[in-house]
């Protein structure tokens, strides 16, 4: 089996530990030219979400011989354009990615129940805000946690979350029972939980289904002492609504790592939104160790596709 990896990071890495695998040969492009040219003989194509444009995309749907994609991302986006051929296994590596992605949501969380960006701006000014800041503090303690998602970055977040003791319920495809939360809940069942939640961590993939699921409507439905936090994908929240509640007053804060365009434009409504943490799409980014599951990964992947 020929694979061709196309990524900015652990390249080589991935090479040299797929060859090692019996029948297997994998090269590296250095870039999109290289990778279109290879991507016309091999077996198997390993790219990040980010490096997956058009070109990519055309050049996937004339090789008639691929017969493995795999994304060294968790997410598989460019597929709702490009669609994989019939018979065409899809892997991504949202193991790989899980535990720092989750890390930075729940730091997110943190830093709004415990008013870390307010502290930064009383800092700011030289202001020693005691009185004024001890009601707007919350715990994670008692209180109820809606994870949106509950895949590999969803489950991780309950383990890291379960430290703080809090009710933990998560939303996924259909209910079902889960040793991580009380329960996960079908998504039907939605509207009736927003209510009852004081905080949503959003870790969702984008599918049809879930595009603007959190819209105005939705995050209507949370208390004013609700905040999100998004770390799956930006085009599953309205973002101009999510800016309003906030402007308004009828969410507590929200914290953001994905966005529907990036780099978030200049004139977006969210640069100015009150208790919003804004990331640059960074939650992944964990060095060595992301690395070393990356090629984990992949390797586990091809040793499945490629079994002798």
């Amino acid at each position: 089996m020929k694979i061709v990896i196309y990524s900015p990071f652990a390249a080589a890495e991935m090479e040299a530990e797929l060859c090692k695998l019996p029948g297997v040969h994998a090269v590296v492009a250095k870039d999109k030219t290289s990778a279109i040219a290879h991507i016309a003989e091999v077996d198997g194509v390993a790219i990040p979400m980010s490096l997956f444009d058009d070109d990519i995309g055309s050049a996937l749907a004339c090789a008639k011989q691929i017969r493995w994609i795999h994304f060294i991302s968790s997410g598989t986006d460019p597929l709702l354009k490009w669609p994989a051929a019939e018979g065409v296994v899809v892997t991504n590596s949202a193991d790989a990615w899980a535990p720092t992605v989750a890390e930075h949501a729940v730091a997110m969380l943190i830093s709004l129940f415990r008013q870390f960006p307010l502290m930064n701006e009383l800092k700011a000014t030289q202001t020693w805000a005691q009185l004024d800041l001890r009601p707007k503090l919350r715990s994670l303690e008692a209180s109820t946690v809606l994870i949106l998602g509950f895949g590999a970055i969803g489950q991780r977040a309950a383990e890291l979350l379960r430290v703080f003791n809090p009710s933990l319920i998560a939303v996924g495809r259909a209910s079902r029972a889960h040793p991580l939360v009380e329960r996960v809940a079908a998504v039907d069942e939605l509207d009736a939980l927003l209510p009852q939640v004081d905080a949503v961590i959003a870790a969702l993939p984008l599918d049809p289904t879930t595009r603007n699921l959190l819209d105005a409507r939705r995050l209507g439905l949370l208390q004013s002492h609700a905040v999100v936090v998004n770390v799956g994908r930006g085009e599953t929240i309205d973002e101009a609504a999510l800016a309003a509640a906030l402007m308004d007053g009828k969410i507590a804060g929200a914290g953001l790592d994905v966005y529907q365009t990036e780099p978030l434009p200049k004139d977006s409504p969210l640069w100015k939104a009150p208790n919003l943490i804004l990331s640059p799409h960074v939650a992944g980014m964990g060095r060595s160790h992301l690395f070393k599951r990356m090629v984990e990964v992949c390797v586990r992947n091809a040793k499945a596709i490629c079994p002798n």
